[in-house]
């Protein structure tokens, strides 16, 4: 399975549509335990106590790796939704009401649920990669907030992993969009932008 990763679209992360737009952007926010979504196995004992033996929920077996997936992710980054998308979904249209959004291929996502211990190094590289990413898009996110005011209009910004962990980053601010290698090539660029 580790062989299959290459080729697929890779994370992306970027701030949800709710958080990113019309404003400064702000830092990490967290949510309360009340607010956290039920795992699978919670929806299903609570459908079978309301109707019984009588409605039986069952889950086909990508639903509930992508459940696996997305509750270990949420536990660990308890500001960020999780979606599995395709190489020719429109990303600009996947986004949560969480501050960041972690877009994973389905290769991906099967890696993640896999518990074959010959997947455990691509595995780990792989949770690396996405701790590395989560890291900087909050950097990210506090330098575009310091270099944007209430006037600007920030209608995107995120982060792109490739294959081989390399990270690109990318913002739509006030119209113009910017990518670069660097984030604070990306910065000063936005920055020259404003100043012009």
């Amino acid at each position: 399975m580790a062989n299959n990763i290459g080729g697929n679209i890779n994370q992306l992360f970027r701030p949800s549509e709710a958080n990113s737009r019309n404003g400064p952007v702000s830092g990490a926010k967290s949510r309360s335990q009340s607010q956290k979504s039920s795992t699978t196995k919670e929806k299903a004992s609570a459908t079978d106590k309301l109707f019984g033996e009588s409605a039986k929920l069952e889950f086909s077996p990508e639903a509930e790796m992508f459940g696996k997936v997305a509750d270990m992710l949420q536990k660990k980054y308890d500001n960020a939704d999780v979606f599995v998308a395709g190489p020719d979904d429109d990303l600009s249209q996947i986004g949560g009401d969480l501050e960041y959004s972690i877009i994973l291929s389905e290769d991906e996502m099967k890696l993640l649920a896999s518990d074959d211990p010959k997947d455990k190094k691509a595995k780990d590289k792989l949770m690396g990669q996405i701790d590395d990413a989560m890291k900087s898009i909050s950097d990210m996110s506090q330098k575009i907030g310091e270099n944007t005011d209430e006037t600007d209009d920030i209608a995107n910004f995120g982060i792109k992993v490739d294959n081989n962990g390399k990270i690109n980053f990318f913002a739509d601010i006030n119209g113009n969009s910017y990518s670069d290698t660097s984030m604070d090539s990306l910065i000063n660029s936005i920055v020259g932008s404003k100043a012009k």
